[in-house]
This record gives structure tokens, sequence and C-alpha cells, in this order.
């Protein structure tokens, strides 16, 4: 989704609420947040790297990490995570606007997030299967591999309450 689509976007979750500010200087700044928030609590295949030369958020499975997400530049820029996730970062951006419904916005968010987070972890499983019946060595550069620091498990609640 590009940047003014997300704008839109945002200003859709709003109606009868506050306005989202027509300024960049005030919208980027709530963005990086949102992306920020989003970026450290799903496991975004967009962000995961191997690369330790870019800006790093924290660790994700294995010997990945979640890189920073970046900024756009202009209104034609995509912003910078999974297309699944952005909308997960609209309703952080909403929560930080709105007068009244704040919360709404962040439990829907985190409700993206985990639904999301249950669909990599699924998907992680799966290709970790796979190897295992194809009897794929362990080249140790893949997320199914754990080490100490980093034990991945994937757990998955369908307990949710908006």
């Amino acid at each position: 989704m590009t940047y003014e689509g997300f704008k839109f976007l945002v200003g859709g979750l709003l109606p009868g609420d506050n306005v989202l500010p027509s300024s960049d200087d005030v919208i980027l700044p709530l963005l990086n947040y949102a992306l920020t928030t989003t970026a450290t609590k799903a496991d975004s295949l967009h962000l995961m790297t191997l690369s330790t030369a870019v800006p790093s958020l924290r660790l994700a499975q294995g010997d990945y990490l979640i890189r920073t997400p970046e900024l756009p530049e202009d209104d034609v820029d995509v912003i910078d995570i999974d297309e699944e996730l952005i909308f997960a970062v609209a309703r952080y951006m909403a929560s930080y606007i709105s007068k009244d419904k704040g919360g709404i916005h962040v439990q829907a968010a985190d409700r993206i997030i985990l639904d999301y987070n249950c669909k990599v972890y699924e998907i992680i499983e799966q290709m970790q299967l796979e190897a295992i019946d194809a009897g794929l060595p362990d080249t140790g550069d893949d997320c199914s591999r754990s080490t100490a620091d980093t034990e991945f498990v994937a757990e998955c609640s369908t307990e949710f309450v908006l």
C-alpha cells in the first residue's frame, strides 16, 4: 500500500473522531511509532533479514533479525511492511489520533498481528516438516534452526476479546 493510500485508510478509520493531521511533519513520526510497534510484536516476513549491516529492532526465529522499517519519503512510496500488517499499522496510528476509540483500534491491531503470527508459525512449521520428510540436512541458515538464545515456539491463541 502506498503512503497516500495509507493516509486515506487511517482517515477512514476515524469517522466522527479526531481528523488525521494533514502535515507529514506530524504523520511521519506517528507512522514510525506505529511501524515500530507492529514490527516489535509481529514476525514480519518482509522485515526478516540475516544481515547485521541494517538497523534491526529485535531477534526473530533462529538467526534472523527483524530490521527497522523505512519511512516513506513521498506519497507514491510503499509502506515498508507486509501487506497484511499494514492494517495493524493503520489501527495503531488511528489509536494515537482517536479521542474515544483508541482501545478499540489497539485491540483490532493486536488481533491482526495475532492472526498474522499464527499464519507465519504455520508456514514455518510446514517448511520444517517438509525439510524433515525430504531428509534435507540442517544448513544452519534457515529459520527452522533454534539456538539456546532464540528458541522458536509457536503459540497461537484463539481467545481474544474485542
